[in-house]
């Protein structure tokens, strides 16, 4: 039993390490007063690179399933906020993240209205550090003289859910002619 406990924390030190799970950059404090939730944050991890051009359609080239997730960009009053930025990464449907070049990784901007949209591959699962990751995209969100938040999206029915995945993150799919569909309205604080 002792060794099995030391067994588990180790993992979890290991696991801290490499996902920087410890270190949330952007704390989301909610407030009651809020007409509209804030979405919940979720670590960067260690995969992030800057400097990703804009670009809705993400590994067109790649094979595996299309998803095309869409939404809003939002305040704390609900109101759109218009140009804001997502900023996103994820790995290939199996797993792997590239690093030579931008083929999963773009910013898209939001119009208007905060509207945005998102085409890319679905994600495929890890193992990072002995544990299995779910499937997930991370998104960095931001908007013009605010800092960015950053989270990650995760997909319902993933039967790797992990600690760090939280049920306002979990995205509802719907498929049509072979593509996953979802919507997911990012709700960020301006002051």
């Amino acid at each position: 039993m002792k060794k099995k406990t030391i067994g588990i924390l180790a993992s979890i030190i290991m696991i801290g390490g490499v996902l920087g799970i410890f270190v949330w950059p952007n704390p989301v404090i909610q407030n009651p007063s809020f007409a509209c939730a804030l979405t919940e944050g979720n670590p960067q991890g260690p995969y992030y690179i800057a400097g990703a051009p804009y670009k809705e359609k993400l590994g067109e080239e790649l094979e595996g399933q299309k998803i095309i997730i869409s939404g809003q960009v939002l305040n704390q009053n609900c109101d759109p906020i218009p140009e804001a930025i997502i900023d996103v990464w994820h790995t290939d449907s199996n797993g792997n993240y590239y690093f030579q070049d931008f083929t999963l990784r773009g910013k898209i901007k939001a119009d208007e209205n905060g509207q945005y949209k998102l085409e890319t591959r679905f994600p495929g699962k890890y193992s990072e550090a002995g544990l299995m990751r779910p499937a997930h995209i991370h998104v960095k969100v931001s908007a013009p003289n605010l800092s960015s938040h950053t989270t990650q999206l995760y997909f319902e029915g993933d039967e790797h859910l992990d600690f760090f995945v939280k049920p306002s993150l979990i995205l509802k799919l719907d498929e049509k002619n072979g593509t996953k569909y979802s919507e997911f309205d990012f709700v960020i604080f301006t002051p």
